[in-house]
């Protein structure tokens, strides 16, 4: 087993870890019958611990990124989980699917993503090496979300 001088999240360097990505290629359901591939980009940023953010590559003003909580889409490739704009549901073993659901709400309507699970779930295993669960405040940058909350008052 091959064990690196330095560990994954760069904490003896001094620096902070970098973000993790995972280019994936996800289903998005347009009809009872369809469903048509698109390109997206999962991004973790260990300063921002408790986000995931998933990007459409394309045109700037293309589809806005949307921001999810790490662990409301890790519990969803379990059981089902969230409410309101974000949903998440496990691979159906009763129909032998290998697919995560993700449905996504908006004003101006609603999309459900099918996301290869086995993959997006490695991936968040890998978030969770980068920062574990229950540490996300020792990351987070506390005088940079005060800076951001004195600036809206």
């Amino acid at each position: 087993m091959h064990h690196p001088t330095n560990p994954p999240n760069g904490t003896r360097s001094g620096r902070p870890p970098e973000p993790l990505r995972l280019d994936l290629t996800v289903l998005v359901v347009v009809s009872p019958t369809e469903a048509i591939p698109v390109e997206t980009c999962f991004r973790y940023d260990p300063t921002d611990p408790l986000a995931v953010r998933m990007d459409f590559p394309g045109p700037p003003d293309g589809v806005p990124p949307w921001v999810f909580s790490r662990d409301l889409l890790y519990t969803g490739l379990r059981a089902p989980s969230g409410d309101g704009d974000v949903r998440v549901w496990p691979p159906c073993r009763c129909h032998g699917t290998k697919t995560a659901r993700i449905l996504l709400r908006g004003r101006n309507g609603a999309a459900v993503l099918y996301v290869p699970a086995a993959e997006f779930h490695d991936w968040l295993e890998a978030t969770f090496a980068v920062v574990p669960a229950g540490e996300e405040g020792a990351h987070l940058r506390w005088d940079d979300i005060l800076e951001r909350l004195l600036r809206r008052g």
